[in-house]
């Protein structure tokens, strides 16, 4: 592990700085819709929260599953992503988008 790594896992314990990498992965996928990338960039949030095998527990998947996603290997169903979002202890939510009046 590199000092970087070390670093940015200290970092994401934070919950506020967790909360801000997520939107802004989130914010990403939205521009280019790259799935894999996105999914790639759950892994140091799950390695902020420990051991990986106790997460994928917690998710309830095997921790070979978690490897898979965030290698691109597999796409996990929505489902298992909100339980990974859930774990991380974020939720989903939804605000309406401004709406845009033609001139």
């Amino acid at each position: 592990m590199t000092k970087f790594d070390e670093f940015t896992g200290k970092e994401l314990k934070n919950p506020e700085i967790a909360k801000s990498y997520l939107e802004e992965n989130i914010k990403e996928y939205l521009k280019d819709n790259n799935t894999e990338i996105f999914l790639h960039c759950l892994k140091p949030l799950i390695q902020a929260q420990g051991p990986i095998s106790h997460f994928a527990k917690k998710v309830g998947v095997n921790r070979t599953y978690l490897y898979k996603i965030f290698n691109n290997k597999v796409k996990p169903e929505f489902s298992i992503i909100i339980k990974i979002i859930d774990n991380l202890g974020f939720e989903f939510s939804f605000i309406p988008k401004k709406k845009r009046y033609a001139l």
